[in-house]
């Protein structure tokens, strides 16, 4: 026995705008195959024929539909894709990675993404972390650190006084 067919109905308004949004050039696939399961939903096609025309199994057709039930019209068109998997990005491992890029630095040593990602595994701080992880987390770290020098920078200047003010 299978699963009740439920049938979508969207305003004119939304239907022109699914339209509009299916044909945008600037869609990841995934976003277009979410708006095209809407589609489809619409045009009243089972899940089974909705997943063999957009290649996707049918258990993630019904999760599709089922996010649309649950975030409604533009949040599920405009949700942004992601990954499945958590942010290994911790504040400990922000604060390895800042100690470790200083004593390099010290030290006048350069250090790989691979070697930096073969120690954070060895110091207990993840399983295992890519090498894509550990460059976005070092851009992190040196833009923070370059946001904080720039504001004691800034505090610094407005603390001293100019040379004209001393005069006066």
């Amino acid at each position: 026995m299978g699963r009740h067919r439920h049938s979508l109905s969207l305003s004119r308004k939304q239907q022109a705008y699914l339209a509009d949004f299916i044909n945008s050039d600037i869609l990841s696939k995934q976003q277009r195959n979410r708006a095209q399961v809407l589609q489809h939903w619409v045009a009243d096609l089972s899940v089974q024929e909705s997943g063999e025309l957009l290649g996707l199994s049918i258990d993630r057709v019904y999760s599709m539909r089922r996010a649309f039930s649950q975030q409604g019209f533009k949040d599920y068109l405009h949700t942004v894709p992601r990954c499945g998997a958590p942010n290994k990005l911790t504040p400990k491992l922000e604060m390895l990675l800042r100690r470790l890029t200083q004593q390099a630095a010290a030290k006048g040593k350069r250090l790989t993404l691979a070697l930096i990602a073969k120690r954070v595994v060895e110091l207990g701080y993840a399983d295992r972390i890519c090498t894509v992880t550990v460059q976005r987390a070092l851009k992190q770290v040196q833009a923070a650190s370059l946001a904080s020098s720039d504001q004691s920078a800034y505090a610094l200047v407005q603390s001293s006084p100019l040379p004209e003010e001393q005069a006066a």
